[in-house]
């Protein structure tokens, strides 16, 4: 087999064409700095107004309350650094576990899901000795790909006056966000998890709660991330909205066929294949499986040999695979180290305008599975 299968979406999905092309419109303007008052300066203004409006628009806020980021970490970082007392899931991103150094820590269930009743609980008695709480639960898991209850979770939040943030960077582009419709304080958001380049990110906040920036210098973004702005990120990041806007409900139809009938060859291939999340809602694109006697390692290297590129949900930045915190979370720390994720194109669009993955291919992959 020649042709290179790329099933890692959830890692980055490949900068789209149309995003490509708005990048080289947008370095022939000129030498863009955004804090100049010149021709050039405006130019720049326009470029990161035009793209915070397309942001705004497709998660329904006011765009003068997004922030550009280098990144959903920095966002997340950046937000963190202002709360002394953060409640997070089991099974957040390592920028959430890592940044916030909480041990106030919500379990999940076996299919993945934040365990509410707990959550309440625990806030319950948290909060008598912590005014200024914050409560992190993540939209969509990057691993397992659970979609998670997050009316349900600001709702109980609320409750006990706290602040929540949610870190959205699964779930742009594949499932409806609408800010007007959900009391959240603060959300995260990634520009390579639809289509734009990496080293763009943004942090959406309440602008009557006040906070610290990490970093201090000019006083772009409102003061609240100096630097010069990364207008080609910045750019690509406005243009990945604006398809995403254009996309009929974030539809996925096609992915979650592509996605199902993978599955059912899995099943059909090799049925003792664990399928962490099958019975709860997920997004549309990921499937996170694991073979009872297969290491993830080892299946990431046969599979890449066959020229199928996946993932192991708990990569880490070496490149080795260690022990996923996700899958353990949700109750098989024995298949902890076993785990893959297949990740498809995030929407229909980007399928359709970027690479037809086909029936015949995913046969092909299930059969790889079922040698290994």
């Amino acid at each position: 087999m020649n042709k290179q299968i790329y099933l890692d979406y959830n890692a980055t999905v490949p900068l789209l064409k149309e995003v490509k092309k708005s990048l080289i419109d947008c370095m022939d303007v000129g030498p863009l700095n955004a804090s100049s008052i010149h021709y050039y300066g405006r130019k720049g203004k326009d470029i990161i107004d035009v793209a915070r409006t397309n942001l705004g628009k497709l998660i329904n806020t006011n765009k003068n309350n997004i922030i550009f980021t280098g990144s959903a970490t920095e966002a997340i970082n950046l937000l963190f650094s202002n709360f002394n007392t953060i409640v997070v899931s089991s099974i957040e991103h390592l920028a959430v576990l890592s940044s916030s150094k909480s041990d106030h820590i919500i379990p999940v269930t076996r299919d993945g899901i934040v365990d509410l009743n707990f959550l309440e609980t625990y806030l319950k008695k948290l909060v008598k000795n912590n005014k200024k709480t914050l409560v992190s639960v993540m939209w969509v898991n990057n691993e397992s790909g659970v979609i998670q209850p997050i009316e349900e979770v600001v709702e109980i939040a609320k409750k006990y006056e706290c602040l929540v943030h949610c870190d959205a960077a699964q779930a742009l582009g594949k499932i409806k966000i609408n800010l007007e419709e959900i009391e959240l304080d603060f959300l995260t958001l990634s520009g390579h998890k639809i289509g734009a380049p990496t080293g763009i990110g943004a942090l959406v906040y309440n602008d009557k709660i006040n906070l610290t920036p990490q970093i201090l210098g000019g006083g772009q973004e409102k003061g609240m991330r100096a630097g010069t702005e990364n207008i080609l990120g910045i750019r690509g990041f406005g243009e990945a909205a604006k398809i995403m806007i254009n996309t009929k409900e974030n539809n996925c139809s096609q992915v979650e066929v592509l996605r199902d009938f993978f599955q059912q060859k899995i099943k059909d291939y090799r049925p003792e294949t664990i399928i962490f999340g099958e019975k709860a809602n997920r997004v549309a694109n990921t499937l996170l499986i694991a073979l009872p006697q297969i290491p993830g390692d080892l299946a990431l290297i046969k599979l890449d040999l066959e020229s199928f590129s996946v993932s192991s949900g708990s990569a880490c930045s070496s490149g080795k695979i260690s022990k996923s915190h996700v899958v353990s979370s949700m109750g098989y720390d024995k298949l902890a180290s076993n785990s893959v994720r297949f990740s498809f194109p995030p929407n229909d669009a980007i399928l359709n305008s970027e690479s037809l993955i086909t029936t015949k291919e995913l046969d092909m992959l299930a059969r790889c599975w079922s040698n290994l």
